[in-house]
């Protein structure tokens, strides 16, 4: 499997789970997308400094895993929305 494929998969319940940290310490629900924008950002640019990629690519990978955190937020936010409304 490629690499930078099992870093993005890896990262993005990380970020989610970052996010969730920082609104349960605070953080106002309205700052989470784009703290899950930037965090995914700043790990990619760190795996490039690190010398894993070049940094432009790392830069669109993080735009990418921050947003696929975002997505996976406001699918599990959904799907306990739904359960709630049928009893569960």
């Amino acid at each position: 499997m490629d690499p930078d494929v099992t870093r993005t998969v890896m990262a993005v319940p990380l970020i989610t789970a970052a996010v969730e940290l920082l609104k349960r310490q605070g953080m106002p629900a309205a700052w989470a997308p784009p703290a899950a924008i930037v965090l995914g950002v700043a790990l990619s640019l760190g795996y490039a400094v690190a010398g894993g990629s070049v940094w432009f690519e790392a830069l669109i990978g993080g735009l990418a895993t921050g947003l696929g955190s975002m997505g996976l937020y406001s699918g599990v936010k959904h799907y306990r929305a739904a359960g709630r409304e049928n009893g569960r």
